[in-house]
C-alpha cells in the first residue's frame, strides 16, 4: 500500500480549489494533477498529515531550502494555515487515514471555521458548496 505525506492545507484545501497555478511552473502543474488524482482516485493509498514542506512543496520554484518563499505567503503564514486546517479538522501531524476515509472525515469536517473566516482563497473555493472538485485535465 502506497504511503504519502502531505502539509493539512494539501490535503483539506486542493480537492475545493478551482485555481491552476501555471505562474509555479510546469512541474507543479502535474505534482498537482498527480495529488488530485490521489486524493479523488486512489482509495487506499494512505495519506498522513505532515508538518512542513511536502512532495508538492518541492515541486514549486518558490520552495527553497525546504522553506515556501512565495510572497503571497511564506513558511511561517503556511504553517499557521496548515496549523487551523488541523484544528478545523480536530487532527494532528501524524494522523493518517487512507484517502477515501480522508474524502469522507472532510466531507463531514467542512467548511471549516478557517474557510469561513481566514482563507485568502476562499473566492476561488467550492467548500461553500461542499463540491470536490475532478482532478484538473
Amino acid at each position: 500500500m502506497t504511503r504519502k505525506k502531505m502539509r493539512p492545507h494539501h490535503l483539506y484545501c486542493m480537492r475545493f480549489l478551482q485555481t491552476a497555478y501555471p505562474e509555479r511552473g510546469e512541474g507543479f502543474g502535474q505534482a498537482l494533477k498527480q495529488l488530485l488524482d490521489l486524493l479523488f482516485r486512489k482509495d487506499d493509498t494512505i495519506l498522513e498529515l505532515s508538518e512542513g514542506v511536502d512532495e508538492l512543496c518541492h515541486t514549486c520554484h518558490h520552495c527553497e531550502v525546504d522553506r515556501c518563499q512565495s510572497p503571497k505567503g511564506n513558511e511561517e503564514a503556511v504553517r499557521k494555515w496548515d496549523h487551523l486546517v488541523l484544528k478545523g479538522l480536530s487532527s494532528s501531524y501524524g494522523e493518517a487515514k487512507t484517502a477515501k476515509e480522508w474524502r469522507r472525515y472532510i466531507a463531514a469536517c467542512g467548511p471549516l471555521d478557517y474557510c469561513r473566516n481566514r482563507c485568502p482563497k476562499n473566492a476561488d473555493c467550492s467548500v461553500f458548496t461542499m463540491g470536490d472538485n475532478p482532478p484538473r485535465s
